[in-house]
């Protein structure tokens, strides 16, 4: 069968801003798969390439196809897929397949509202093979939804893939890796994330760690945070020597010098991390990953550090065990310090990972999030603004609660980001919009006031960059607090019509 597979864009329309793109694994494995049945894969990966509406359109004109194959590998795909969709069946009139997270959360939606003719749910690496032998006796088929005599019939779930080892490696040569490889895909390329306060005369030439790549070493997570959307039900991880294979095999291949684990939890028990750390630091790469406050320690830090890993993104979430406990995040605030004071110690870069806006936040659980930002004396993060996530427990509250009102409309607004100011569009916290939005702007001037302090006392003099920078978020945050932002525009527009005037 001629198969046309589609990864689709995270925009709804738009061009990235940024040259992050992490590879799809998931995705990129199902097509092996399907390949190795002896299947035409044909793919249009709008998002590794950046393609908007009007180019991914050229590309359908191309070959002929028999089905089209979409992952929808986020909530966010949602209009994306839709759209797809909508131009598939006007002008191809071929069934369409979605899978990914998208199917998963929604198929109801996507099947009742026809933008998908089937869906794979769970695990697509059997189910897809299985489905493209069985299109006509769908009945059969483990693991999909599909419409039937107008009614959405889900059929029994397919057994998960119990050994990770055993999946098909991606066939490269179908993507456009240079896509995939060059682009700013670790955490220290976040622009959100500094630097500054760490191994400074380590973190002084990033592009030592380029080119880099995204690599995943398991699927799935232990803990059940009420905030979190989980891709996978049940946590498994490959074997050690598995994903030194796969490493080496990229390094050799595209001249990786740095991984970006993207797993949900890289650092999860103390044995494995020992013997992860000391097989990747004989193949001479770099890499970060993703860890939790109690599954690391200082002794942690320095064996991660001494393994060339280059960043730790830590879930802190808040200052307030308070909120810690709503959250269901299993750590305290007396943990995060211990971990924080380890940090401090070895000069490990730490991707600081902040919510606010949880249920129950309120000014005082913001403050003690603010406290502890201020006691790492690291330079803080933008936080995330809490949205409910389709597959999360709060998700599911914020439904029975009336706050997502629309399932369809709320995919929509996911589209265009997450909560912040300026676009909230599902406050969860219990508080007005109004009163939210200035104190999630408040937090960040304090955190930024706070720093600032930090700073000068370490750098005496005002024209340092570090100060410089410093005040400038500052300033940032304080205009945007005020409601000043305005007023400075207007300033800036009669300075810049005065100066055009005296050299005219």
């Amino acid at each position: 069968m001629r198969i046309l597979a589609v990864y689709p864009h995270l925009k709804s329309g738009e061009k990235k801003t940024d040259t992050k793109r992490y590879f799809p694994w998931g995705f990129a494995t199902i097509l092996s798969c399907l390949k190795n049945d002896g299947h035409q894969i044909r793919l249009i990966d709008a998002y590794g390439e950046d393609l908007v509406r009007l180019e991914v359109e050229v590309l359908l004109d191309k070959e002929p196809f028999d089905c089209v194959c979409v992952s929808g590998f986020a909530s966010m795909n949602y209009v994306f897929v839709c759209w797809l969709s909508e131009v598939i069946k006007k002008r191809f009139g071929k069934p369409v397949i979605v899978g990914g997270v998208l199917a998963d959360h929604h198929f109801n939606l996507l099947l009742r509202k026809k933008y998908a003719d089937i869906c794979v749910l769970g695990e697509g690496e059997k189910t897809a093979v299985e489905l493209m032998r069985n299109l006509d006796s769908l009945d059969s088929v483990k693991g999909i939804a599909y419409l039937k005599n107008g009614e959405v019939k889900v059929n029994e779930k397919n057994k998960i893939i119990e050994n990770l080892d055993d999946l098909a490696m991606p066939d490269f040569d179908l993507w456009n890796m240079p896509r995939y490889t060059t682009g700013d895909n670790l955490w220290l390329d976040d622009k959100t994330t500094r630097i500054e306060g760490f191994d400074d005369d380590f973190y002084d030439d990033l592009d030592k760690f380029k080119p880099n790549m995204s690599i995943f070493a398991g699927r799935g997570c232990p803990y059940s945070c009420k905030f979190c959307s989980k891709s996978f039900e049940n946590f498994r991880v490959k074997s050690i020597p598995r994903i030194i294979k796969e490493m080496k095999l990229l390094k050799d291949r595209f001249g990786i010098k740095a991984f970006h684990f993207y797993d949900e939890l890289l650092i999860y028990r103390k044995d494995r991390t020992i013997e992860f750390c000391k097989a990747v630091k004989d193949i001479g790469v770099y890499w970060d990953c993703q860890a939790r406050v109690n599954t690391i320690n200082k002794d942690i830090l320095s064996i991660l550090k001494a393994s060339n890993c280059i960043s730790v993104g830590l879930g802190f979430e808040s200052g307030s065990n308070k909120m810690l406990k709503a959250m269901n995040k299993c750590i305290t605030r007396e943990q995060s310090l211990e971990v924080l004071r380890g940090i401090k110690e070895t000069g490990m870069h730490v991707k600081l990972q902040f919510m606010f806006g949880y249920p129950g936040e309120n000014k005082h659980t913001v403050k003690e999030t603010i406290e502890l930002v201020e006691k790492s004396a690291l330079p803080p993060r933008r936080m995330l603004w809490c949205t409910p996530l389709p597959g999360s427990p709060l998700y599911d509250e914020a439904v029975r609660e009336g706050i997502v009102k629309d399932e369809e409309a709320h995919l929509k607004n996911l589209a265009k980001g997450m909560n912040h100011p300026g676009h909230v569009f599902a406050n969860v916290s219990g508080s007005s919009d109004r009163k939210m939005s200035s104190l999630y702007l408040w937090a960040h001037m304090m955190m930024e006031f706070n720093y600032l302090k930090i700073i000068l006392r370490k750098h005496k003099n005002p024209k340092n960059p570090l100060v410089r920078n410093s005040i400038f978020r500052l300033l940032r945050y304080t205009v945007a607090y005020f409601g000043l932002a305005p007023l400075c525009a207007k300033v800036y527009h009669k300075l810049k019509n005065l100066s055009k005037k005296s050299s005219g």
